[in-house]
């Protein structure tokens, strides 16, 4: 998510810089142009008022304020919005932590998991691909019910519990290793 954070940022900040460079030179040009276009003859309150915001406007120091107080504020905006959208993230991950222990704790009471939970294994671990997390492909199904219901529980387990606990980089980097216990199980099932 981090990354995510800082690509967001990169390109607010680019935006910004546009806007503000289009504003400066675009949009107090034209209102400086119509405040001295305006009849001096009628309203001199508001004439009064419109030209001391002309030579406000043609400051320098204003422009370079106003342009780093909206970015500041524009900062402030994406930041919280980021920080939204990762929280929102990490309750998806904990709910897939707790969905997964609960998963490895039903497939430990069934007499066949492999056949009975088949669709919820799999629903288990798409969700956790979208995720990004590392999971066993279809060959799972291929080897003996009751080893790869043994890798399952385990690998649902332990990596449930650590995305429960908030932990989802360890989750994916364990995911990742519990890689080789697969592949052994794969391997051994080929040579019988």
């Amino acid at each position: 998510m981090q990354s995510f954070s800082a690509w967001a940022r990169r390109i607010a900040t680019g935006i910004l810089v546009v806007v503000g460079v289009t504003f400066t030179g675009v949009v107090f040009p034209v209102v400086s142009h119509f405040i001295q276009e305006q009849p001096q003859e009628s309203l001199k309150s508001l004439h009064v008022v419109l030209k001391f915001l002309l030579d406000l406007s043609e400051q320098t120091w204003l422009r370079v304020t106003a342009l780093l107080l909206s970015g500041f504020v524009a900062g402030l905006w994406v930041d919280w919005f980021l920080r939204k959208l990762d929280s929102s993230r990490a309750d998806e991950r904990k709910d897939l932590g707790y969905e997964m222990m609960s998963l490895s704790r039903k497939l430990g009471n069934l007499q066949h998991p492999m056949d009975q939970a088949r669709a919820k294994i799999r629903s288990c671990f798409a969700t956790a691909r979208k995720l990004g997390i590392w999971v066993p492909d279809g060959r799972i199904y291929s080897i003996d019910p009751g080893r790869a219901c043994d890798l399952i529980i385990i690998y649902l387990e332990h990596i449930g519990t650590m995305l429960k606990d908030g932990h989802f980089r360890e989750a994916k980097q364990d995911a990742k290793n519990s890689k080789a216990a697969f592949d052994k199980a794969y391997a051994q099932h080929r040579l019988t």
